[in-house]
C-alpha cells in the first residue's frame, strides 16, 4: 500500500506483498524533507512484527517469524492511518494481533498494537513479541537510553566493540526479573543483558542525512518512546555484513519487544510507541520529546531528571564534529 503522508513516502506491507523481504512493514520508508533514501534496508523491511515466544521447549519451532508467515490483512483507515490485523485462526499462536501505523504528523510515527490470547500457550509465565527493524544508514550501530550499567546510572551505550567482537542482545527494564526459560526452549531473543538496563522507555540511534553519510547535513535522530517500562526490552542485532566480511556497523535492527507476564486467554493487551524522525540537536533534545510524550499520555511513567548535567555523550561529539 502507497503511503504519501505529511512526512514520510513509501510503500507499507502485509506478509503475502513482501514475502521476499521479510514480511509486513514499510519498504521503502523516506523522511521527504531529507534525502528521501530508504531509513530501512532495501533488501529487509522496518517497523516489522517478527516474533512471538515464550520460552518454552514445546514451542520451540514456532518461536522464530510466525508473524512473518502467518495470515495477515492490511488495509487504509482515515487520516494517514493504517491496520496490520493478524486473525487468530491463522495464528500458529492463537494470538489475535492489530497493529496501527498512524502517520498523519510530519516527523513522527505513532504505533498501537492490541493483541488477545485465544490459546493457552504460557506455562512459563509470560508470552513476548518482537519488532525489528533493519537500518539502512545508521551512523553506527549503537543504541542510547538513560540506564545502568552495573553500579553507574546515566546515558548508556548498548552495541559497543568493534569487528565481529560487538555486543547485541536484548536490554530489559531495571526493576524486572529475568524470563524464565525451560532446556530446549528457542533462547536468542529471550536472554537480556547481565549488567545493562534501561530505567526511562526509549531509546534512540543516529542516521545519516544523505545516503552516503558525508555527514553534510547534522545526523538524524531515530528515537524510540514507549508508553510504559516493564514490559518492554530493547534490543540491537547486526545481522548484515560488510564487503569485508564483518557486521556492517551502518546496518544495525534496532529492535524491542513487548512481554505480557502471566497472560490470560480472551483478555486483550497492547502497548503504543512513537518513532521520532528529525535532525539531531544533542540529548536534551531527547527529554524534550520525552517530555512531550509523558504530557500526552494518561498512565504513569518516570519523571524525568530535573536538570540535565551530564556531559555530552560520544553520540552527540560525533555530530558536532
Amino acid at each position: 500500500m502507497d503511503i504519501d503522508s505529511p512526512g514520510f513516502t513509501g510503500i507499507l506491507h502485509d506478509n503475502i506483498s513482501n514475502e521476499k523481504r521479510q514480511g509486513s512493514g514499510f519498504n521503502p520508508l523516506a523522511l521527504k524533507s531529507h534525502s528521501l533514501e530508504n531509513i530501512f534496508r532495501d533488501d529487509a523491511v522496518g517497523l516489522n512484527f517478527e516474533h512471538i515466544f515464550n520460552g518454552a521447549k514445546e514451542q520451540q519451532a514456532i518461536s522464530m517469524f510466525t508473524p512473518r508467515r502467518d495470515e495477515c490483512l492490511l488495509k487504509s483507515l482515515d487520516g494517514n492511518q493504517y491496520e496490520i490485523h493478524w486473525p487468530a485462526k491463522g495464528s500458529k499462536w492463537g494470538m489475535e494481533a492489530w497493529m496501527i501505523y498512524d502517520l498523519s504528523n510530519e516527523n513522527s510515527i505513532e504505533l498501537t498494537f492490541k493483541c488477545t490470547p485465544t490459546q493457552d500457550h504460557y506455562d512459563q509465565g509470560f508470552v513476548a513479541m518482537m519488532w525489528a527493524s533493519y537500518m539502512n544508514r545508521a551512523i553506527d550501530r549503537r543504541i542510547h537510553f538513560w540506564g545502568t550499567d552495573g553500579n553507574r546510572t546515566g546515558w548508556t551505550t548498548f552495541g559497543e566493540g568493534t569487528g565481529n567482537d560487538i555486543e547485541v542482545g536484548t536490554v530489559a527494564h531495571s526493576d524486572v526479573d529475568p524470563l524464565p526459560f525451560e532446556e530446549g526452549a528457542e533462547t536468542l531473543n529471550l536472554i537480556e543483558h547481565p549488567k545493562k538496563k534501561f530505567i526511562y522507555p526509549f531509546y534512540y540511534g543516529l542516521i545519516g542525512a544523505d545516503h552516503h553519510l558525508e555527514k553534510k547535513e547534522p545526523a538524524l535522530l531515530y528515537l524510540v518512546l514507549f508508553d510504559q517500562t516493564d514490559s518492554i526490552r530493547f534490543a540491537m542485532w547486526n545481522f548484515f555484513k560488510n564487503d569485508s566480511g564483518l557486521p556492517d556497523t551502518h546496518s544495525p535492527a534496532w529492535d524491542w519487544q513487548y512481554v505480557i507476564r502471566n497472560p490470560m486467554v480472551d483478555q486483550q493487551y497492547g502497548y503504543r510507541a512513537r518513532i521520532v524522525i528529525k535532525p539531531f540537536k544533542g540529548e536534551e533534545q531527547i527529554w524534550n520529546e520525552y517530555r512531550l510524550w509523558k504530557a500526552e499520555l494518561s498512565g504513569k511513567l518516570p519523571e524525568p531528571p530535573i536538570r540535565q548535567r551530564d556531559q555530552p555523550s560520544e553520540a552527540t561529539n560525533q555530530t558536532s564534529k
